[in-house]
């Protein structure tokens, strides 16, 4: 064959290949397949209110934890004031004691020390007592997070079999 006959070959099986594909005829077994699985398929319901009102409860659940990190907030914010207050008047006391009998003997600096680590244990003190109140409170905000979640499993759950059956 010449190279003409062989041009003329290729291009009229290029048309007629461009005309099937082009043809309204043309159907992919594919595509025909997935519309109608589609179309025999059950639309699931939605229930606007109830996604609406699961996200009320969520943002309520949210609103409560922050307002008790607040009160938490608060709650250590007067503890560490109330420390710092006892704090400054033990050491200004101390020091105006410490000035006025001016510690010479042996028995005097036992005193004044023992003050110093009276002082010591109450900063401990205080500083158990700011970790109970933050690992208190973690406890409660985990909880009523974990509730809330634990309520909304057990929505989804009932949710899930209503549409089920």
């Amino acid at each position: 064959m010449k190279k003409s006959e062989k041009a003329k070959e290729k291009k009229s099986s290029e048309e007629v290949h461009e005309k099937k594909h082009n043809s309204s005829h043309f159907s992919n077994p594919a595509v025909e397949m997935f519309k109608a699985f589609a179309s025999n398929m059950k639309k699931p319901k939605i229930d606007r209110e109830a996604i609406m009102n699961n996200h009320r409860k969520n943002l309520d659940a949210i609103n409560d934890a922050n307002k008790m990190a607040v009160e938490v907030i608060k709650t250590i914010a007067q503890l560490q004031s109330q420390y710092v207050r006892q704090t400054f008047d033990d050491i200004n006391s101390m020091m105006r004691e410490m000035s006025a009998s001016q510690p010479s003997s042996h028995q005097q600096w036992e005193s004044h020390a023992g003050k110093i680590k009276e002082v010591m244990t109450k900063a401990l003190d205080h500083s158990a007592n700011i970790a109970n109140v933050m690992v208190k409170s973690n406890h409660e905000l985990y909880g009523k997070m974990q509730d809330r979640f634990n309520e909304h499993l057990d929505e989804m759950k009932e949710k899930a079999y209503k549409y089920k059956n």
